[in-house]
């Protein structure tokens, strides 16, 4: 069973944190080291905060769920998970090629689209039909081929994971990996149909965002339950599925706009939620470079 301690009894990442308050706002961070679970959190901050990408790692973890179960194919085309009459009319025909690893590599041969389907300056051009829109756009490049990182993939796989499921992302996600977890607080962003918009918008504490790392750090497994196969951990290691390396430290991370981040190796995990300028680059860098310093220091 996991057990809590304060983030203050592991001093690199006290310091790290309280270093970089004074710079730019830290909501909360947490360490998981040897199933014990180590949480810092601001007084002046909510109980769950946007982990905004950091999202696309519980997206891409859902698909592996099915995967696992025999019921998803990631080299199925997108376009097989969805009726006819619920698709565009007029729609490129490349998008019969896009397969589900092609939207998890931010690979569809998408060019000019809003970054996010969820930002403000974009709901109006998108309309309430968020499906529709993203079938609608032309795909210049092909599928496979380019790389243009957007939300609206992640999107997309939302609700493949609904259509293969029967349930809505948010609600198998909470029942089959949340939920396994031990989740507390948590919410989504959904859009006009109640549909997770996947790419953003989790809302959740870092003390239970880092669980998930923690599941990849140790090949799947959480307090001694399988959650995913090491199977699919590879596999989403390998093919950079919402997962990169940092430099060669063996260490994984993804990142989320404005200052959030997870990282692992080695049986640990680490995550934060934040609130800095250019994304928290310099602020990214530091805490990864503490983290395995930290490990490399036993």
């Amino acid at each position: 069973m996991m057990k809590g301690k304060g983030l203050e009894e592991i001093p690199f990442l006290y310091d790290a944190v309280m270093r970089e308050c004074g710079i730019d706002p830290m909501y909360d961070a947490a360490l998981i080291r040897d199933d014990t679970i180590y949480f810092w959190r601001s007084p002046n901050c909510n109980n769950a905060n946007n982990g905004h990408s950091t999202t696309k790692l519980f997206i891409d973890s859902c698909v592996g769920l099915l995967s696992d179960r025999g019921l998803l194919d990631v080299h199925a085309p997108v376009t097989s998970f969805f009726s006819r009459d619920t698709l565009p009319a007029a729609m490129d025909p490349q998008w019969d090629r896009v397969t589900v690893h092609d939207a998890m590599r931010h690979r569809m041969g998408i060019d000019e689209v809003p970054y996010g389907v969820d930002e403000d300056r974009d709901i109006e051009k998108i309309g309430d039909d968020f499906l529709g829109y993203v079938f609608s756009l032309a795909l210049p490049y092909p599928p496979g081929a380019h790389y243009r990182y957007s939300d609206a993939a992640y999107y997309l796989l939302s609700r493949i994971i609904a259509s293969v499921s029967g349930e809505k992302c948010q609600e198998f996600m909470y029942q089959n990996l949340l939920k396994p977890l031990g989740f507390r607080q948590w919410a989504t962003a959904v859009c006009p149909a109640g549909h997770m918009i996947g790419g953003g918008g989790f809302f959740t504490r870092a003390d239970d965002m880092a669980k998930l790392p923690y599941v990849y750090a140790n090949g799947g497994v959480y307090d001694g339950q399988r959650i995913l196969s090491e199977r699919w951990i590879r596999q989403a290691m390998e093919n950079n599925y919402a997962l990169d390396e940092h430099g060669r430290t063996g260490a994984y991370y993804k990142t989320g706009s404005r200052g959030q981040g997870v990282i692992f190796k080695d049986h640990a995990a680490f995550a934060w939620h934040g609130c800095s300028p250019a994304d928290g680059g310099n602020r990214t860098t530091r805490l990864f470079d503490a983290f395995c310093a930290y490990l490399s220091e036993g």
